[in-house]
């Protein structure tokens, strides 16, 4: 047999479900491909190959979805293969110190349910008793049996150490070192992963979006708080216990404003949508009871302040991107939040200082992508967290057995 690289040697029912999962993991990342096509990305031999798809299309795990034209020679049409994504679900619970945020999703992760209620208390046994019964009412409304349901991502911000679902910090619960992921599972009995919302973003973006093709990414995401995500080699790098990504709290007005995390001058407070607006409201301290989505209208209305405000805060964090990018090299930046729906005003300068600011070869071909900012209830990163559970799957290949 044609072993694809790093395959297990020595274990046939490993060798198995390794090229079993090979298989999806390519299918995921092309779409549709013939079986044909599928041989030099998997480096399996074209028996093995046709022996495990039809194994995967018995078992409803990938289907045959269309057939292409001949060669120019001629010859026997393609049938293109697809993951049947429809077959198995994940709910994805967005946690913030407010509110739980839950969607059932396919494999796609698009949304097919979503539901959301105020949090009953901060007490992360009853919190984890909430999830559990919220995620128990969405499967049984629509009628998912348990073992179709592959697992659970949980999103939520602070410092997280996903490898053992630990909370490490969390300021709007007031959580650490609370065993989170261990709680709900005893609960759910769902696998249940857990990370840093914007790693829910980045794994998201990474499995279905801008990021699906991509090794290097940085993933920006800007609104209530200011934070980043690095995929190097299409891994997401954590730093030690998770802490890595905190982007936000550079420093770099020594004493000056103080921040959500209580320290003074950190990059967060005057970029994020809070600090943004702050400084609008310091410039015109009649107009103290505005809100943001006030002052965007403004903005957008033709008054010059708000649009001078914009147009800072974007070079600001513009400037200071740069400084990723320029250690970083990464191929793509993705930048999502609530600060996504700035528009022209706040990504114009924003481009346009990194740019400046970048060193020469690092500025061709970077691509930026801004993922459009909804308010509805299945927000980005409520969509994120089922990603963790999704990405997890795809990972491990634990939906791989037969149902």
């Amino acid at each position: 047999m044609n072993q694809p690289p790093h395959s297990p040697k020595g274990d046939p029912q490993a060798l198995r479900h390794h090229n079993r999962l090979e298989i999806l993991r390519h299918l995921r990342t092309l779409g549709p491909t013939s079986r044909t096509d599928l041989v030099p990305h998997t480096g399996l031999s074209k028996a093995t190959l046709t022996g495990l798809t039809a194994e995967l299309i018995e078992e409803g795990l990938i289907v045959e979805t269309s057939i292409g034209p001949s060669g120019a020679l001629g010859g026997r049409k393609p049938v293109f293969l697809d993951i049947n994504y429809t077959q198995f679900h994940a709910i994805g619970v967005r946690l913030s110190g407010q509110d739980l945020h839950l969607v059932l999703t396919d494999l796609s992760t698009r949304v097919l349910a979503h539901h959301t209620e105020p949090l009953q208390g901060t007490k992360p046994e009853l919190v984890a008793q909430h999830v559990a019964r919220l995620a128990q009412h969405l499967l049984s409304t629509h009628h998912v049996p348990q073992d179709h349901c592959i697992g659970m991502g949980i999103a939520l911000a602070g410092v997280i150490d996903s490898s053992t679902g630990m909370v490490l910090f969390n300021s709007p619960l007031g959580w650490t070192g609370v065993p989170f992921a261990h709680l709900v599972s005893q609960h759910t009995e769902l696998p249940t992963v857990i990370d840093n919302d914007i790693n829910a973003f980045a794994a998201s973006e990474m499995l279905f979006g801008h990021g699906k093709q991509s090794q290097n990414l940085l993933v920006i995401a800007n609104g209530l708080g200011l934070g980043s995500a690095l995929i190097t080699g299409g891994k997401l790098y954590r730093g030690k216990n998770g802490g890595a990504g905190e982007f936000g709290h550079n420093t770099i007005q020594p004493g000056g404003r103080t921040c959500s995390c209580g320290r003074q001058g950190c990059l967060e407070a005057f970029v994020s949508e809070w600090g943004i607006l702050q400084t609008f409201l310091e410039n015109h301290p009649d107009q103290d009871s505005l809100t943001m989505d006030d002052m965007l209208k403004l903005a957008h209305t033709g008054d010059t302040g708000a649009q001078q405000v914009l147009q800072e805060a974007g070079q600001l964090l513009g400037f200071h991107l740069a400084h990723l990018v320029n250690v970083f090299a990464p191929e793509k930046i993705i930048f999502g939040g609530e600060a996504a729906r700035f528009g022209p005003l706040f990504f114009d300068p924003l481009q346009h200082s990194l740019r400046e600011h970048l060193f020469a070869p690092q500025t061709e071909p970077l691509s930026f992508h801004v993922v459009s900012w909804h308010q509805e209830q299945f927000t980005p990163w409520v969509v994120g967290a089922a990603s963790l559970a999704v990405k997890r799957t795809f990972e491990t290949g634990a939906w791989l057995h037969p149902q």
